[in-house]
């Protein structure tokens, strides 16, 4: 049997961590986070770099930059491996500790929030490694517990794995606000931890290529910690079905512009028709009187162009709230924001006369629910034809 140094979080240091960082972690802009320097005993450190599987080892499975086009080549793109039995030795021990008794408690002191979960399956987290010329989309994350829909994310733990790592090697961690600007940017150095609330409006990533040396990849283990449950607040609008990838290149926005318009004719092909959703692919609190509780679906009817011919009155009879708020005339408002669906429609001929949750499509191909006429928000669903695909059988 293999002997490996045991390691374990020190309780008291892990206190006095949170009571210096606590409140800063809480009032961090965008979103909340926090960052650990030295975050590991240098000796520790230096045994899982050594540890660390170099990009051609079997462990690992390609994750890629995100929604764009990537030539899946894995000396350059993401890599990725949420399978412990592929750990070294001691970074499977380490690991273990990141989702221990002794650290929960040290996150739950530091955040100010009780009951929080760990994932001792590592799902979609784990070893990450990218190489020259990788990158990962600005993004907010999907859920990914293992138990599906029934926990929600709420912190992501990232710790580097790159000792020597130089500014000029780019990578740097990127926290966007919620109009998608650039707030933060911070070097993916070796020891170096960053923790961060994992809320709907939390965008992260590092949208452009690495321009390290070849022999250089960007490392980092990553976990992810749960809650049971988790109220909608200005942070989290409630649990994301899909990752939602934000276009910063030319090349991202091309790809999305083209899917785009393969998603709208396939939307005309169903136009007129009501499909039937599964509740749990919907990432939003639905009416009652809108559910089919034998089927446990939703009904989505897809507009005609007709139906919405008439902006006015379909603006005040769907979009209410949203169209005076935004300043601009029912024409104005729809040049940007297309109607392809309406939810909770049964009847088709009733679209003329009722009110129901407006699904809109934007130039970069997002889709959004406003939930009837007296609402304010606009509501991520995801991408059209990420939508299509998980609701209709594609040919």
């Amino acid at each position: 049997m293999q002997t490996i140094p045991a390691f374990y979080f020190d309780r008291e240091r892990l206190a006095q961590i949170a009571r210096t960082k606590g409140e800063s972690f809480r009032s961090a802009q965008p979103f909340q986070h926090c960052v650990f320097e030295d975050f590991l005993p240098q000796d520790v450190f230096e045994l899982l770099v050594r540890e660390f599987p170099g990009p051609q080892d079997p462990a690992w499975e390609l994750h890629g930059p995100g929604r764009t086009q990537w030539a899946r080549d894995r000396n350059s793109a993401k890599l990725g491996t949420s399978d412990e039995t592929r750990f070294g030795a001691f970074t499977r021990h380490f690991m273990g500790q990141l989702n221990s008794g002794t650290f929960l408690t040290f996150l739950e002191e530091l955040t100010g929030t009780k009951g929080i979960i760990p994932d001792p399956t590592y799902n979609h987290c784990g070893m990450h490694s990218t190489g020259p010329g990788g990158r990962l989309m600005m993004h907010t994350d999907v859920n990914r517990h293992p138990l599906g829909n029934q926990m929600h994310q709420y912190l992501n733990l990232i710790v580097y794995m790159n000792p020597g790592w130089k500014e000029e090697y780019g990578g740097h961690l990127e926290l966007w606000d919620n109009k998608r600007q650039p707030v933060h940017r911070y070097l993916p150095q070796g020891n170096r931890a960053v923790l961060f609330n994992a809320g709907t409006r939390s965008l992260h990533g590092h949208p452009h290529p690495l321009t390290c040396p070849p022999d250089r990849r960007r490392n980092s283990l990553a976990v992810y910690y749960y809650l049971r449950e988790r109220p909608a607040s200005d942070d989290y609008q409630g649990m994301q079905k899909f990752v939602h990838w934000v276009p910063v290149t030319a090349e991202d926005h091309a790809f999305g512009k083209e899917r785009t318009q393969k998603a709208l004719g396939i939307v005309q092909q169903i136009a007129g028709n009501v499909i039937h959703v599964p509740m749990p692919l919907i990432p939003f609190d639905v009416p009652e009187a809108f559910v089919d509780k034998q089927q446990n679906t939703a009904p989505l009817y897809f507009l005609k162009d007709s139906d919405w011919q008439d902006r006015e009155a379909f603006g005040q009879r769907n979009l209410g709230a949203m169209i005076r708020n935004s300043g601009k005339s029912a024409s104005e408002f729809f040049a940007g924001h297309r109607p392809v669906a309406l939810l909770g429609v049964t009847d088709p001929s009733d679209v003329a006369t009722k009110s129901y949750m407006s699904c809109l499509l934007d130039p970069q191909g997002e889709l959004f629910v406003v939930r009837g006429p007296s609402a304010c928000d606009l509501f991520w669903v995801g991408f059209l034809d990420e939508i299509l695909s998980s609701i209709i059988k594609l040919d």
